[in-house]
């Protein structure tokens, strides 16, 4: 439970991506804003500083007369408070400007001129009790012009500048966490809806899972309900295929018990008083045992099939065939013909190989007529190369063909007991040739009977 409550849900992760994102927009539209707002007051002040020294500069000031005549002559552009002070050869002048006022020798210059300055970057020095300033001198003759302009009201801007930036920077990360709660939901209500419903499809995993209900958007949401819709047909097919199994497998060993529990009864009632019936019952019993030792180990080998994991090598295939043929045709009374190209091979398990030969050609014995020919052959193509028995029986009707390959079925239900089998030789053919990286059909032969077809592509194939 703690695991997973430290675990980000769609709101948090998307509110920290909205928090960061309207934060760093935020942060840099205010550095921005405050770079250039900074530097055009830096700039405008630094003009209007340039122009009054200039003008003091023209007036060649020489004494107080003069210097309230250019006072009350020029016209100031500066709007920052600023300190003058002017060394003639006959007095020093220091006066201070607010607002476009000039008051000399006024408390305020003396007071400024009497604290000590610190030099910082260029013109930019810092006034003990006073702030920083602008510090211009400029020298004309026997004339030194010395000037002050104060940079307060430009930190004042820029304070304020900052303030409302933070009040910006919090109403946009307030209205981001509102925008993302909303969009957090509006997107996580599919893949909440999509995970109820996984959840209530796992409740029993041993019944039917129904279908989920798949959300048009977004894209990566329907996409996933409906490779999860996939998977669960797949697992109903799984389930359904493994209750027939079972079902199967039950009904087919049932049968030889009952036999053989029915022969022993008949032995214990009658067997005394009929003893002439006791050597036709153990033979029965012996079949029927021997019927349930074969499906036991048909499905061991199905069952090894399914889990098998084994590396394939080169296998000459034409040899393998050859050799096959030449065994088997002594064991049955139909002629096996052969039809096999030299130097084929492929890859695979030559013990998987062998047991998918001569499980069909076991197939076509049992369903072919006893003066009819079993042609076992192999071919190579541009494409792939093939591995094919064909035989003369009764054939595989088309609806049937893919049935074939299911465990424990038989193509014609009437005869299943005349015909010695279990109904799994194909299954574990099947299962032996996806093993063996193949793939395996059954098709219809002329004028009658079956092919039953193995094929290799060239890419998994070896010349």
């Amino acid at each position: 439970m703690s695991k997973n409550k430290s675990i980000p849900t769609y709101e948090q992760l998307i509110n920290r991506a909205i928090r960061r994102l309207m934060l760093t927009i935020t942060l840099l539209v205010s550095l921005i804003t405050l770079v250039v707002v900074g530097t055009q007051q830096t700039l405008n002040t630094t003009r209007e500083a340039r122009d009054l020294m200039s003008s003091l500069n023209q007036a060649n000031i020489k004494d107080v007369p003069s210097f309230i005549h250019w006072n009350n002559t020029t016209t100031r552009n500066t709007k920052q408070p600023a300190f003058i002070r002017v060394t003639t050869q006959k007095a020093t002048l220091t006066t201070a400007t607010k607002t476009k006022r000039t008051i000399i020798t006024s408390p305020s210059s003396k007071a400024f001129f009497s604290k000590s300055q610190t030099k910082l970057v260029g013109p930019l020095i810092y006034v003990r009790g006073f702030g920083f300033f602008l510090s211009y001198t400029q020298k004309d003759g026997a004339n030194t012009y010395h000037l002050w302009v104060s940079l307060g009201r430009l930190f004042n801007s820029l304070l304020i500048l900052i303030i409302l930036m933070a009040l910006i920077t919090m109403a946009a990360l307030g209205l981001g966490a509102w925008w993302a709660h909303r969009l957090a939901a509006r997107l996580s209500a599919p893949t909440i809806t999509l995970l109820h419903e996984t959840k209530y499809t796992s409740n029993n995993p041993d019944s039917d899972q129904p279908t989920l209900s798949v959300p048009e958007s977004p894209r990566e949401i329907n996409d996933l309900g409906r490779a999860f819709n996939e998977l669960l047909v797949t697992q109903n097919q799984r389930l359904q295929h493994e209750r027939q199994f079972i079902s199967d497998a039950s009904h087919e060993l049932r049968t030889p018990i009952a036999a053989v529990r029915g022969n022993l009864s008949l032995i214990r009632r009658r067997g005394d008083a009929h003893p002439e019936i006791i050597p036709e019952s153990l033979n029965f019993i012996d079949e029927e045992s021997l019927r349930m030792q074969h499906l036991i180990e048909n499905l061991l080998h199905l069952s090894r099939a399914d889990r098998a994991q084994l590396e394939l090598t080169d296998q000459d295939l034409s040899f393998l065939m050859l050799e096959l043929g030449e065994h088997y045709q002594p064991s049955i009374d139909q002629p096996v013909k052969l039809a096999i190209d030299p130097n084929i091979h492929v890859l695979g398990n030559a013990e998987m190989l062998q047991q998918i030969i001569v499980a069909l050609l076991d197939n076509a014995h049992k369903y072919s007529p006893h003066n009819q020919p079993i042609t076992l052959s192999l071919h190579q193509t541009d494409q792939r190369v093939e591995l094919a028995v064909t035989d003369l029986g009764e054939g595989i009707p088309d609806d049937q063909k893919q049935a074939v390959f299911q465990r424990f079925y038989r193509v014609d239900q009437s005869r299943s007991q005349a015909i010695e089998g279990s109904g799994l030789g194909l299954a574990i053919v099947q299962q032996l040739v996806a093993l063996n990286q193949g793939t395996i059909k059954v098709t219809d032969n002329q004028p009658q009977g079956s092919i039953f077809t193995v094929s290799w592509m060239l890419s998994t194939a070896k010349d």
